[in-house]
């Protein structure tokens, strides 16, 4: 007998209609919790409040570990418990905390609002993705090869929020100053709150669950798997972790840079907003760069990007600065999208959001690591020696993940004759535990799992069944099984 998960039908009927409304709720509740006006105004913005940098640090070191300790529970408590569920929680908090401020007036209220913010932050993190990305799958069931677009949407629509807002605050600064920007914000905070209402669960595996411990064995049983999967996908998951941490290091430095380099506060939106406006259109255009250019390249340029990027901005020109940037930023697009997507594609649905936190738990873990360090190395050495260190360690992180990561892509060569026919996309094919080589990070894969009605937990992650042996439990009648290429 089963005794972690009892599983029930798919629900085989469910609106279209309340789908496609999933799809444009979900981009607008991203669109309104990315709108942070006070994110280029950061330091003013705490100085209304009369706080001075120290407080500050305070300040943002206790959302920083709100974060991270929420990070994992959240995920799991939106596959426990339904994405929507976790998503109107978040709201509360996240609405609560821009409702907290307009009383706020001293630093013991900014402690409490940043909490708030924290947890709303992290129940929404993971839970949108996860929500969107199933509501997509459920609403295109019948085209399973199609590209989900849920990644790169979300992507996309997040990246044009914060350029916008960035340009709206200067605005708002020039209008009527911070007060309005926070009145302004507030009203973006219960945006998200309403949004998430008009939100509902898409259909997937019910189950019945037993015990909070066997949830959390079944569950671990699967990142192992996971894990054990291949040397790809264990590349896959340690780029995922420490590649977007050198992204926020750059842009930690890419300021600090460009005030050095004599650029006004006042110009700082108008510089922020296209290089924001760039990383959304790369990711815009980042499935059709992996079709025209093959993965491989596409893992390359982006390791180039980066790499060039951040040698223009230790240029010592504001010029070379600003175009370094914007490389950062494209290659930022590109990365999310691609390699977002191509984990996504491979995972259950019933663990999506808690591998996606586990992911985002894995970054922001070793930006708290590596934050400090970098930090060392400014004040006892400079800010130009910082960036051309933060240079290395992209190079390092490039080399061991990225580098090998595109050598283990292979071009399938077409069959019969016939370029991007049958043939040619069945060769595209998920990697199996033999150490098969990938031929695509998202296009043409079927998704690793099985029929959720016919599937024994039990074997999942047990010595006597890996990974790719779970994924044979239920056959496909025709063709090759996605485990094996």
């Amino acid at each position: 007998m089963n005794n972690i998960a009892q599983t029930e039908p798919i629900e085989t009927s469910f609106p279209k209609k309340t789908l496609r409304r999933n799809l444009r709720v979900v981009l607008c509740l991203r669109a309104a919790q990315r709108f942070m006006l006070i994110a280029p105004i950061l330091v003013p913005f705490f100085a209304f409040y009369g706080q001075d940098l120290r407080e500050i640090f305070l300040l943002e070191s206790v959302y920083a570990v709100v974060i991270l300790a929420m990070e994992l529970p959240s995920g799991y408590l939106a596959d426990r418990f339904g994405r929507v569920a976790v998503l109107r929680l978040g709201g509360v908090f996240w609405s609560a905390s821009w409702l907290l401020l307009l009383g706020v007036d001293d630093f013991a209220g900014l402690v409490v609002f940043e909490v708030m913010m924290g947890l709303g932050s992290s129940l929404l993190s993971g839970a949108d993705l996860a929500l969107l990305y199933d509501s997509e799958k459920a609403l295109h069931k019948e085209r399973p090869q199609r590209t989900n677009r849920a990644v790169r949407n979300l992507f996309v629509i997040g990246m044009a929020a914060e350029g916008l807002a960035s340009l709206s605050a200067t605005a708002l600064l020039l209008f009527d100053g911070i007060a309005l920007v926070i009145a302004v914000q507030t009203a973006c905070g219960l945006l998200v709150l309403a949004a998430s209402l008009l939100l509902r669960e898409p259909p997937r595996r019910q189950a019945r669950f037993t015990s909070v411990a066997a949830e959390w064995a079944s569950m671990r049983s699967v990142l192992l798997s996971l894990w054990q999967q291949s040397v790809f996908m264990r590349r896959l998951l340690g780029a995922l972790c420490l590649w977007p941490m050198v992204n926020m290091l750059a842009i930690w430095l890419m300021q600090r840079v460009w005030v050095e380099l004599e650029l006004t506060l006042l110009h700082f939106g108008w510089i922020w907003c296209p290089v924001q406006l760039i990383g959304g259109a790369t990711g815009q255009l980042a499935h059709g760069a992996e079709r025209w250019f093959g993965a491989k390249s596409v893992i390359l340029l982006i390791a180039v990007l980066v790499l060039a990027g951040l040698c223009l901005m230790g240029g010592g020109r504001l010029s070379w600065a600003i175009a370094g940037s914007a490389l950062l930023f494209a290659a930022r697009g590109l990365f999310s999208v691609l390699f977002m997507d191509a984990l996504n594609r491979r995972i259950e649905d019933d663990y999506r959001a808690t591998i996606n936190s586990l992911i985002g738990f894995g970054f922001r873990g070793a930006f708290v690591l590596t934050a400090p360090i970098l930090g060392f190395v400014f004040d006892g050495f400079g800010l130009w020696v910082a960036v051309y260190a933060l240079l290395g360690m992209a190079g390092m992180i490039a080399w061991v993940f990225l580098f090998p990561l595109a050598r283990s892509i292979t071009v399938p060569e077409p069959k019969g004759g016939v370029s991007g026919g049958t043939e040619n996309a069945r060769a595209s094919r998920l990697i199996s535990s033999q150490g098969q080589k990938e031929t695509s990070l998202t296009l043409n894969l079927p998704q690793i799992g099985v029929d959720h009605r016919a599937v024994d937990y039990r074997a999942l992650g047990s010595k006597q069944h890996g990974f790719a042996d779970f994924c044979r439990i239920n056959e496909p009648s025709k063709g090759a099984h996605p485990c094996n290429v």
